[in-house]
């Protein structure tokens, strides 16, 4: 591991502990969004990219209304341009959340996506054209999950997730780290 991989490998701990709270009020400097649903999950999905390698991960976390990382997901794959990390990102967290009729809310903090999802697919970044259309296709069929872009110091603990994942640093157990050390609360 070379000083940059050093650096960039932060404790779990000390992610899940600057991890925004939702019990702030709306706007506050700690959680610019509001608060989820009685019922609802929310999702962080992020992408790893190192251009040298082309060698790429995603990482998806979901938690509960509480904030409790109740489950995970993490990817490694090569790919050509950071953006297409990202969108596999997001295809990644909605191909695992798709499947249940349960209020979701993912959350990246990949804006450039999150606004072209709601552009004309003419507008779409050409490096990721027929990964936005899978996902544009898996939402039509799923109402209840929606999109939202997170602020990057917001997105702490899926942007943890997948660097780990590209480094291959990722503890096997690490969703039961997350849980045993703090809520994301």
């Amino acid at each position: 591991m070379n000083i940059n991989e050093a650096r960039e490998t932060t404790s779990l701990s000390s992610i899940l502990r600057s991890a925004s709270c939702h019990s702030q009020p709306r706007g506050s400097r700690r959680n610019p969004s509001p608060p989820p649903g009685p019922f609802e999950r929310i999702v962080h999905c992020d992408g790893s990219f190192v251009s040298e390698s082309q060698l790429a991960a995603c990482g998806t976390t979901i938690a509960d209304a509480h904030g409790q990382v109740i489950d995970g997901k993490a990817e490694r794959f090569y790919c050509s341009y950071p953006i297409q990390a990202e969108a596999f990102a997001i295809l990644g967290a909605v191909v695992l959340v798709a499947q249940e009729s349960y209020p979701t809310c993912i959350k990246s903090d990949c804006q450039r996506l999150i606004v072209a999802l709601t552009q004309d697919p003419c507008d779409w970044p050409w490096q990721c054209r027929a990964t936005l259309a899978r996902i544009v296709s898996l939402l039509q069929g799923a109402p209840w999950i929606k999109l939202s872009f997170v602020p990057r110091r917001f997105n702490s603990l899926a942007d943890w997730v997948a660097r780990n994942a590209r480094l291959d640093l990722l503890p096997q157990d690490w969703i039961v780290i997350a849980n045993l050390i703090s809520p994301l609360l």
